[in-house]
């Protein structure tokens, strides 16, 4: 806008604030003063556009002072404030720190002093419910209600400008701060939802870049945990799918954050459609995975049944119960393992799952001390089967201790000789070598 725009934007302003001071503000002189607070919004600071507004809402604070959507409006606009400053005054203390710090190393004085201020994920959780509350403004006509989404929007910009220039501070004197964008983020997740996207508008300018979106999208995954927000402001620096977006991040953040990683799978499978069933399988297989590696086993176990359940007549069926079963096995539910594993074993949709599950079955039964001729059976069966396969070789191990045990000393040995012949380079092996060296020695004392 040019320089004569400007001016006479400012001399409206000088115009209507005299109107506001005298109480002479008509209602005929409403329009204009909307018009000017919105070309102001354009053409000034937001610091001059706020002056402009700040007289307009105090009219409409005394017009509406019974209105109990106003006083709540008004309350949320109070609340933020407090919020945004308790920030600022933390940020800015940590910064004096910092400072005092490094001006103390000067005089040979060295003292780490750690930076104290409350995580903002804090800020945000502690005030999620109040601003969660809905504000209906009905009672307002239509440009009074336009004014004051946009009023309220330029006071969040101002907040979320001065918090962002607080933490740009503390990272210039201590380098290893690197959490601005969480504390510029708190005001506008507090006033998103399911429903309602984070309103960029009430970022600072500066701060709305594909870059720095990008930054604002690691935040809300990895500090704040929300793959919803996270993904609306990747949505927005790039043209990526909501599906491709929910995928990689499940995988960025598996490790550290699994809650999160399995809240962008579900994500992820709610954004491709229910027609898809072989990807959506895939995506809760991929669940059920990241709940098992952070050995979370028992909601592992429950999202394979809930696999087995749904989908029993997928190709994907025998594994989603494999799956199952071994999650209750790492939970060490053994009792549940064997109450229709057997029915999972005989299941022709499980036929390339048998011997895993047999494995499962007598892990189950090796934990039962009243199933010694089940046992005995599913070993028999598993070495006679799947002799050479490797699994066998904890079974040979178990099965020998147990002949040992037994007193069949010739049974044992043969066994063990099996076990090293077949599998030389396992742990059973070792300890096999071990037992035989020791079944060698009683015997040459005998």
């Amino acid at each position: 806008m040019s320089t004569i725009n400007k001016i006479a934007t400012r001399c409206l302003f000088i115009i209507l604030s005299f109107s506001f001071t005298n109480g002479s503000f008509a209602e005929s002189e409403s329009d204009l003063s909307f018009s000017l607070f919105y070309q102001a919004l354009e053409d000034l600071s937001d610091e001059e556009a706020l002056g402009i507004g700040q007289k307009i809402f105090n009219h409409l604070k005394q017009k509406h002072r019974s209105d109990a959507g106003f006083s709540a409006l008004k309350s949320k606009l109070v609340t933020a404030e407090f919020l945004a400053n308790q920030m600022i005054t933390q940020l800015k203390k940590a910064t004096e720190k910092q400072i005092l710090s490094a001006a103390m190393e000067v005089f040979g004085s060295k003292s780490n002093i750690p930076l104290s201020v409350a995580p903002a994920k804090s800020f945000y959780e502690t005030s999620v419910e109040f601003f969660l509350r809905p504000v209906s403004v009905d009672k307002l006509n239509t440009e009074e209600k336009k004014f004051l989404a946009k009023y309220y929007d330029l006071k969040l910009r101002i907040l979320t400008g001065s918090i962002a220039k607080a933490g740009q501070a503390l990272s210039i004197a201590e380098p290893s701060f690197k959490d601005t964008h969480n504390y510029v983020l708190v005001l506008p997740l507090l006033h998103a939802s399911e429903q309602k996207a984070v309103n960029v508008d009430v970022l600072p300018k500066w701060m709305r870049s594909s870059q720095q979106l990008n930054l604002f999208s690691d935040s809300c995954l990895f500090h704040y945990g929300l793959a919803l927000y996270a993904e609306r402001f990747a949505n927005q620096s790039n043209n990526s799918s909501s599906e491709e977006f929910y995928r990689t991040a499940a995988r960025r953040c598996a490790e550290q954050l699994p809650h999160v990683a399995v809240d962008c799978l579900q994500r992820a499978i709610t954004s491709i459609g229910e027609e898809r069933i072989d990807e959506q399988i895939e995506l809760q297989l991929d669940i059920v995975q990241v709940w098992l590696d952070s050995e979370n086993f028992a909601l592992a176990a429950g999202e394979a049944r809930k696999i087995a359940d749904n989908f029993q007549d997928h190709k994907e069926y025998g594994n989603a119960i494999w799956f199952y079963y071994y999650a209750l096995s790492k939970a060490n539910n053994a009792q549940s393992i064997l109450t229709d594993i057997d029915s999972a074993i005989e299941d022709p949709r499980c036929f390339d799952y048998r011997a895993k599950l047999m494995y499962i079955k007598w892990w189950a039964l090796r934990r039962q001390r009243d199933q010694i001729a089940r046992l005995a059976a599913i070993e028999q069966e598993l070495i006679k089967e799947y002799g050479n396969d490797l699994m066998v070789a904890p079974v040979l191990l178990s099965r020998a201790t147990d002949l040992l045990a037994g007193q069949d000393y010739t049974g044992a040995f043969e066994l063990l000789v099996q076990l090293q012949r077949k599998f030389p380079s396992t742990k059973a092996a070792q300890q096999a070598e071990e037992m035989m060296e020791k079944l060698e020695a009683a015997k040459g004392s005998r």
